[in-house]
């Protein structure tokens, strides 16, 4: 019975400190501050008791800042890893600079397209008089306006 107690309190001696060091790191502010710029292949957004994925990654950081490693090694790991794809925001140098112009690229582009576009429905295209066959006959002077005077009252009956 002794045994038994002693090896029971051994083995809470043993189980709880890590626990107690793992929930530390879980709310360290650098553990913190790693997990808020990883992705985690898309799990980042997840609830953390049902998504597996997370746990490994928490885990993971777990170990490594157990291991003395810094939030730049760790996040050059996931970098290294996974590429740009590991981190929520893209890096501000070399590739990472077309990731966040490419938006304002494709803003610029569709900008100029719909300017195109209205512009092409809103263009007038000059108007082209119609003549009247009438008009066109060789008619004396009297004749052709009083043509015309005709036309131009029938018009506005109809208009």
């Amino acid at each position: 019975m002794k045994s038994k107690v002693l090896l029971l309190t051994a083995f809470y001696l043993i189980v709880i400190p890590s626990l107690v060091i793992a929930n530390e790191n879980y709310n360290s502010k650098e553990f913190r501050d790693i997990i808020v710029q990883l992705d985690m292949q898309g799990h980042a957004d997840h609830e953390f008791s049902t998504c597996t994925i997370q746990k490994v990654y928490y885990d993971e950081v777990v170990e490594m800042l157990d291991q003395g490693k810094s939030e730049k090694e760790i996040l050059d790991y996931y970098v290294s890893e996974y590429g740009q794809a590991a981190l929520r925001t893209p890096d501000t140098k070399g590739s990472g600079v077309i990731a966040w112009g490419m938006p304002a690229f494709g803003f610029l582009i569709g900008a100029i397209v719909v300017a195109f576009g209205i512009k092409r429905l809103t263009v007038k295209e000059p108007k082209v008089v119609e003549t009247s066959p009438f008009l066109e006959k060789d008619y004396s002077e009297t004749e052709q306006k009083i043509l015309e005077q005709t036309i131009e009252e029938e018009r506005r009956k109809l208009f």
